[in-house]
């Protein structure tokens, strides 16, 4: 155990640092439910009482049973009775500002909201998360779909043309939306929704058990190596990943074309971002994968939300079904830069920005495809970075964190000698390893291979020695290799303890694979 001391002099700088201000948005949080839809009432009861949120905040709004709804439907039974229920509460106070016809170039009156005492709306399970395409043919980014979600957003501003996207006013603001006092009636939306009631309250519970107990573990980036028209997504996710490793948190790092094979070891993931495929696939769907508590998850691509509910179908429900605490879709075709910016999210979630606001803060645009699966009052760093030790391995990833805080800047070598000493003193091979991922993060393949092999000598559990493997011999293929790849799949193919664990599988498809 470490001494208290010691303990201080890791966590020190950690302590220190200044999350965003802890402002308290559940006073200002509406939650709408569908009383028709099994469970959707007493799954906003459950998450009204976890959250303190006043139970006259809840408002039930018969909707069709089914994913999507009509414009019409949801103009009738969800825009109209909401924005009467706000004024009529008093949560609303109504004024008028001149609006600009962009047909006509003429200046109106417009009612629109002047002050507002609601910031936040959850959309419960049973409420349909589709608007459904009223014209025929449109126009690239001029479709009239949208995620309800999105459009809800817009609830407190003056009616504005169907089709095509909005721009979002909140798009990368520094500061909290509570701060933010340029569009009154602007709201954050977050669903709590996913393949059924169970899983919701598990994302609800694992929301705060994170909060209280802190988000530890490793952030897992899978490359497309995408070029052209696509090169903005990995971007994102290279910045993504820099930022990550300044934060002190371990990133795992996959550039291969193809996801993630399946059975790859993913322990500990807090944090998964990759694309571009239509359907679950790979690690992040194997039946061996679960999420830290807490998770946060988006697999980019077109559909991704466009089936939310189903346990097996494009990325969201399986992501949610994976044990993720928020997943990130489109619910619909939303073209790329019109997307969740990947690097904008991150940057907020770390700063202590709760997830709605991150995730708003990082989407462009309104009246869109965007859909936010879990509690978006949930603030994963709401109390700093690495503000907690933790047990056990979560206890390495507190280690790894601060270490890194007291070695900032750009060249590692100080940090990964104050890690590798560490370990050993300590005897604590997953340090090894978690350096390892970090050179390898940096294009130091040898590197990484060689602090591997010092984490093999010290792992003693077989699954610790087969994820070990598996990353070195990946490593040395990245650096054209194929015959040491080949041979440390086969040292541990040949070992009668790690040849039947999980990882195995993978081993034994990429051996195949190499000439």
């Amino acid at each position: 155990m470490l001494s208290l001391t010691l303990l201080a002099f890791f966590l020190s700088p950690l302590l220190a640092q200044d999350p965003a201000p802890a402002l308290d948005l559940s006073g200002e949080t509406v939650v709408v439910y569908n009383p028709d839809f099994a469970q959707s009432r007493e799954l906003a009861e459950y998450y009204a009482q976890k959250r303190g949120i006043a139970a006259d905040h809840l408002i039930g709004l018969e909707c069709p049973m089914t994913d999507s709804m009509t414009r019409q439907q949801y103009n009738e039974l969800l825009r109209k009775p909401l924005f009467e229920a706000f004024v009529r509460r008093g949560w609303w106070r109504l004024g008028q500002q001149e609006l600009k016809d962009p047909a006509t170039g003429k200046s109106m009156p417009a009612m629109t909201v002047a002050e507002s005492a609601v910031r936040v709306v959850v959309l419960m399970r049973g409420v349909p998360f589709q608007i459904q395409r009223d014209a025929q043919n449109p126009k690239n980014t001029q479709e009239d779909e949208a995620s309800v979600d999105s459009e809800l957003a817009l609830l407190g501003l003056p009616r504005q043309p169907i089709a095509g996207a909005l721009r979002n006013p909140y798009f990368k603001q520094d500061m909290r939306f509570q701060m933010f006092q340029g569009t009154p009636g602007l709201l954050l939306v977050g669903r709590l929704d996913g393949p059924d009631a169970d899983t919701v309250k598990r994302m609800i519970d694992d929301a705060l058990t994170a909060e209280q107990q802190g988000l530890r573990g490793r952030a897992v980036i899978d490359l497309a190596q995408k070029t052209g028209a696509y090169q903005e997504g990995e971007d994102w996710l290279n910045r993504s990943a820099i930022l990550f490793r300044q934060k002190g948190i371990p990133v795992y790092v996959d550039k291969a074309e193809a996801v993630l094979p399946d059975h790859w070891p993913l322990p500990d993931t807090a944090f998964y971002f990759g694309w571009y495929t239509t359907n679950a696939s790979g690690a992040i769907a194997s039946p061996s994968f679960k999420f830290q508590t807490g998770a946060i998850a988006c697999h980019l691509h077109s559909f991704s939300g466009a089936a939310l509910r189903a346990p097996d179908r494009h990325w969201v429900g399986p992501l949610l079904r994976q044990g993720a605490a928020a997943a990130l879709g489109n619910v619909f075709e939303p073209y790329l830069s019109l997307t969740v910016h990947f690097d904008v999210l991150n940057q907020r979630l770390l700063e202590g920005y709760t997830l709605a606001e991150a995730a708003w803060n990082a989407t462009p645009v309104l009246s869109w495809m965007n859909v936010v699966c879990g509690d978006p009052l949930y603030r994963p760093y709401a109390r700093g970075a690495g503000s907690s030790m933790g047990d056990g391995r979560d206890r390495d990833y507190a280690l790894y964190q601060g270490t890194s805080t007291r070695h900032p800047g750009e060249d590692s070598r100080e940090l990964k000698q104050a890690l590798t000493t560490l370990a050993e003193t300590r005897s604590k091979p997953h340090l090894l390893e978690l350096t390892a991922l970090l050179s390898a993060s940096e294009g130091k393949n040898t590197e990484a291979i060689d602090l591997l092999e010092h984490a093999l000598s010290l792992y003693v559990i077989a699954s610790d020695k087969a994820r070990a493997h598996l990353y070195q011999a990946r490593l040395y293929l990245d650096e054209n290799r194929p015959a040491e790849a080949k041979a440390t799949l086969q040292k541990m193919l040949d070992d009668s303890n790690q040849k039947d664990v999980p990882a195995s599988q993978a081993a034994r498809l990429i051996h195949s694979q190499i000439p």
